[in-house]
């Protein structure tokens, strides 16, 4: 570049999306926990499917694209990852039978893929970054783990207790939300997030301080 050259990058603040993020999975776990334990008829898994699909995908999706905006590929990665999962899940339930209580064998494939896709953002944000994102993640990663057990072996058992697992990734969902909109709002912690080094330092650090590697980041280089 010749001395009299400039190359101008521009920065857009956004909201983080990982609260949008954990709303969806709050939404579309509490719906799919539901119907595993009884608590929404069998007969009205059509309308659950249709529900997932007006409701917790669109959020998730818009988080995933505010997460690539904000150059966090974690939260656009688990994010999409979600997304991809509850429309399958959702084609799945719209789709079956009237009344089908367990997933179908190609439902529970999916859910083994998702769980191991969850996996990569989580191991991702748990090494120098929040430990509340990666563990709801991984959580939810437990919970496809047994919707594709029971998809595979129909075990009324299974379909119980991944329902109750379910619901706990709702309530560790909404603790996510929560303390990350909270964060985000006052500028700081107000309930534990359980940030590490590099986390935590972005609340902190000075912005030059955040910006030196910035020419080398997805973007901004020549190359992805």
């Amino acid at each position: 570049m010749r001395g009299d050259e400039r190359a101008q990058v521009v920065l857009s603040p956004i909201a983080t999306p990982l609260p949008l993020t954990f709303v969806g999975l709050l939404l579309a776990s509490t719906i799919l926990g539901g119907l595993e334990l009884g608590w929404i008829p069998a007969a009205q898994s059509h309308q659950a499917g249709w529900v997932l699909i007006a409701v917790p995908i669109p959020l998730q999706l818009l988080a995933a694209w505010y997460g690539f905006q904000g150059r966090s590929a974690s939260a656009a990665t688990g994010s999409s990852v979600l997304a991809a999962a509850w429309l399958g899940t959702a084609l799945d339930l719209i789709t079956a039978p009237t009344g089908a209580s367990n997933p179908s064998e190609s439902t529970a494939l999916l859910a083994f893929a998702v769980a191991a896709g969850l996996l990569v953002p989580a191991l991702s944000d748990a090494n120098g970054g929040s430990l509340l994102p990666a563990a709801t993640l991984a959580f939810a990663s437990s919970r496809f783990v047994l919707t594709g057990i029971t998809g595979l072996t129909h075990s009324g058992g299974l379909k119980e207790a991944t329902g109750i697992v379910g619901c706990a990734v709702a309530a560790v969902a909404l603790y996510a939300a929560l303390a990350l909109e909270l964060e985000g709002s006052r500028s700081g912690p107000t309930v534990p997030t359980f940030r590490r080094s590099q986390s935590r330092k972005a609340l902190t650090a000075p912005l030059d301080e955040q910006v030196t590697a910035l020419e080398n980041e997805a973007g901004v280089r020549k190359n992805l």
